[in-house]
């Protein structure tokens, strides 16, 4: 499973926090919070300072109200830390469409927050006291906390620290809670926001029945022309277009005209012959199975409302102009299903630490010939037992029941056989593996007349119609207050089309003549990326 599916995955399974998500938490506090941090730690040197008010650049004006780019930047290099735990490094050029998506949802929480204070103290919203008490209590803690953790397992030292700065450790968590106040205050009114929200949201039995039935999932994959809100100008993003909707044109007259038009194969070549041209223009991706909420809204809106089989476009959307074709689609009921699953035992023939390349050419021809003896009637256990290089070798190479979301490489090898009956050797990570089925449980089908079903679709329900009330309302608050851009935000991306693309120009020039540097655009100081995402 690549990094990022995995991701995914385990979002669904509630490890990984979706981006876009933490502004509801208490991340904006935690900032602040640092500062006393430091001012404690400090402190053991006879460092006295004043905590300030946040200032900085302006990104964005929300009404009367001002986001700092700074704290957009904090926030964004929280989920480069998220992800770096989960083996996936945003900063490199790889990623660079998933770090931009990261940057968005950043900012438009950023946003949504910012409106809904606003809006909050427009309707003289009102905290609830006991709530704030309670959030205030646990910051504080939080606080004195972090600040312990600065002096290690030093707790005099940190009493100490406390006493010469504040005279006591009382009045250090006063200290804190009167910097911390505002900030869980505003959280408050926002909570307050979205609670108002919710209680607006109501679903009947008969709607869960029709959204049960409803569609649910669709498979599809699509050729994208990438765009770069940040840097492509109006006349290339038209031009763009224009080239999208030529290769539309193409591939409807292709398949009007041939029976057997392979998608995949045009989509490929023509991602590559684009890419030949110009480095990155295109980008074909096979997407698999995904379900509301997880698409960009306009390429979701698209692939949901098309039939099985179309192929539809040109689609725009922040990251460009994308030619979707639906594979397939499943009802909602289908999320639900309790998958089949396997019981295996497996040998591992693994490439060894050395060169990987002939470490794999060495599995290989063990593999096949492990795979002779177990066909001439060696036993499966004794293979693994004589040849595994797994260090599971040693308890049977037992791998406990999986499904072909926890393991597709294995899951698909042992597709169509039996209990007993072994896979042919296959590629699995940096090993060449032999499978054997022990045991099967089948696909279980989901229904409504179980209480635990319902209750996740009906949560599943109310959920989704939240969002889309959330929505609706952010939509008519950017009205109410406007969002504008700040005026920094408009100057480095002047630059970035402007002096920048010229001088990467020039860069590129060089490093085509001489060899030698980098064809990276200079970027100006702190220019916030116009988010994008894959």
């Amino acid at each position: 499973m690549g990094k990022e599916s995995r991701i995914r995955q385990e979002r669904k399974v509630g490890l990984v926090k979706k981006p876009g998500m933490y502004h509801k938490d208490r991340f904006p506090i935690v900032l602040r919070v640092i500062a006393i941090v430091l001012i404690v730690a400090l402190a053991t040197w006879g460092s006295f300072f004043a905590i300030k008010s946040a200032t900085g650049t302006i990104a964005y004006q929300v009404g009367t109200e001002r986001i700092l780019q700074s704290d957009i930047t904090a926030q964004v290099k929280n989920y480069i830390d998220m992800y770096n735990q989960y083996g996936m490094d945003l900063t490199t050029a790889e990623n660079a469409g998933t770090l931009k998506s990261v940057r968005q949802n950043v900012i438009d929480s950023s946003i949504e927050q910012e409106l809904f204070i606003q809006y909050a103290k427009s309707k003289n919203m009102k905290i609830d006291q006991a709530k704030l008490k309670t959030a205030l209590d646990a910051e504080v803690e939080n606080a004195v906390t972090q600040s312990q953790q600065q002096f290690g397992t030093d707790t005099q030292g940190f009493n100490d620290a406390v006493i010469a700065q504040y005279g006591s450790m009382d009045k250090f968590k006063a200290t804190v809670r009167t910097e911390v106040q505002p900030y869980v205050e505003r959280q408050q009114l926002a909570d307050a926001v979205t609670a108002e929200i919710n209680a607006g949201v109501t679903v009947s039995d008969a709607d869960i029945k029709t959204y049960f039935a409803s569609e649910g999932r669709v498979d599809a994959d699509h050729l994208l022309i990438n765009i770069d809100a940040g840097n492509d100008s109006a006349s290339t993003i038209a031009a763009k277009k224009k080239v999208a909707q030529g290769i539309y044109d193409e591939v409807v007259k292709q398949k009007a005209e041939n029976a057997t038009f392979d998608f995949v194969k045009y989509a490929q070549e023509k991602a590559a012959e684009l890419n030949n041209k110009t480095a990155g223009y295109a980008t074909y991706e096979s997407l698999g199975f995904f379900t509301k909420g997880q698409m960009v809204k306009e390429f979701e809106t698209a692939a949901f409302a098309a039939k099985t089989g179309d192929i539809i476009g040109p689609i725009q959307t922040e990251f460009g102009f994308h030619i979707i074709h639906k594979i397939g689609q499943e009802p909602v009921s289908t999320t639900y299903d309790t998958a089949e699953t396997v019981k295996a035992a497996h040998i591992v023939l693994g490439f060894g630490t050395g060169d990987q390349t002939t470490g794999a050419t060495a599995a290989e021809t063990l593999a096949n010939k492990v795979y002779a003896e177990l066909q001439k009637g060696l036993s499966f256990k004794t293979a693994i037992t004589k040849y595994s290089t797994d260090a599971d070798a040693k308890t049977g190479g037992i791998l406990d029941y999986f499904s072909s979301v926890s393991d597709e490489p294995r899951f698909t090898a042992l597709k169509g056989l039996k209990t007993g009956q072994y896979s042919k050797p296959f590629v699995d990570g940096s090993s060449y593996e032999i499978v054997q089925v022990l045991d099967r449980k089948p696909l279980v089908k989901a229904s409504l007349s179980e209480k635990a079903t319902y209750d996740k679709v009906k949560t599943a329900l109310e959920d989704e119609r939240k969002a889309d009330a959330t929505t609706a309302l952010v939509t008519k608050l950017k009205v109410q207050f406007p969002v504008r851009e700040g005026q920094w935000s408009r100057i480095t991306r002047w630059y970035s089309r402007g002096i920048g693309k010229v001088l990467g120009a020039i860069g590129a020039w060089i490093v085509k003549a001489t060899g030698k540097g980098t064809t990276t655009t200079p970027a100006a100081t702190d220019v916030p990326t116009t988010p994008s995402a894959q």
